[in-house]
């Protein structure tokens, strides 16, 4: 029997798209699965097919954003399958347009969904990981729009960002410990996140939808990559403690022309400010107050 077989996981944005990918990755591996969601029906549809599949699960309903909600969702996906060891943040929206034309409440909206529950579940999950020992693994779902900048969607690629930077700094905070991380940084992927962002902003700004941006941004994401080839990808990754996880090798010249870009800066300055001791004492070097 290979990890993660055996083990129980808390998924959240389970009722569809890669969240739903990466749930029936995990039970297809053989483990218990919790899937969180703020789509009640669509969640209990969920529930009774991977029941049916003969996996383990238990259905939660829970709002990311709401702090409240957390240890009482751990608590009852730990009374249902037992100790949670893996944690899959994948709970995401879209959001917005030009950053001058966001409203503030639907930039903190985004930010909420896609920055703000990571750490909320992270700080949830994590002690209870530390306290209970052995194997542990958290998986941040991100985009490659934590990578590579684009344009009219500022508050979604400022949050994943945000994202991108959390888990880096977790992983290297965890080197020593026996809980690993994951990034994942999809391209498209045929998933709901187009639809569900119009008809979550249209709710927060108090309007109706706009039916013709929820099906431009569908008709795109139908183009992308299957969720369920993306969630075996993940389980993968994690079995092998994969850190950052990539769906399509199409974003890389767009990722290398933003490192290149802060490469030839480095190049190019003159050095005027004179030595900084900082960057060696987070390498690790000796600490030149010491010497």
């Amino acid at each position: 029997m290979t990890w993660p077989s055996g083990e129980a996981a808390f998924v959240t944005g389970a009722a569809s798209g890669i969240g739903l990918g990466i749930a029936r990755a995990l039970v297809a591996d053989g483990v218990k699965v919790a899937l969180a969601d703020i789509d009640g029906a669509r969640l209990a549809d969920v529930a009774a097919e991977l029941a049916a599949a003969g996996g383990p699960v238990v259905a939660v309903e829970l709002d990311v954003t709401d702090a409240g909600q957390w240890e009482a969702a751990a608590d009852r996906a730990e009374e249902a399958l037992g100790p949670i060891s893996i944690l899959c943040n994948n709970a995401g929206v879209n959001g917005g347009g030009p950053v001058d034309e966001t409203p503030l409440e639907v930039w903190r909206w985004v930010h909420r969904i896609n920055s703000d529950a990571q750490f909320i579940g992270v700080s949830v999950f994590l002690p209870r990981f530390k306290r209970r020992g052995g194997r542990g693994h958290i998986m941040n779902t991100a985009s490659m729009a934590g990578l590579v900048p684009m344009v009219n969607v500022g508050a979604y690629v400022s949050s994943k960002f945000a994202s991108v930077g959390f888990s880096m700094v977790l992983r290297d905070e965890l080197r020593s410990t026996d809980i690993g991380v994951s990034l994942l940084c999809p391209g498209t992927v045929h998933t709901r996140i187009g639809a569900n962002a119009e008809e979550g902003q249209a709710k927060l700004l108090g309007r109706a939808p706009n039916a013709a941006v929820a099906e431009q941004n569908s008709a795109l994401l139908a183009q992308g990559a299957d969720p369920d080839r993306v969630g075996q990808q993940v389980v993968e990754a994690m079995r092998n403690e994969q850190f950052l996880i990539i769906t399509h090798r199409e974003w890389e010249p767009l990722v290398l022309e933003v490192h290149r870009e802060i490469e030839r800066t480095f190049t190019e300055f003159d050095g005027r400010h004179g030595p900084d001791a900082t960057p060696a004492l987070l390498m690790g070097g000796p600490s030149p107050i010491a010497t």
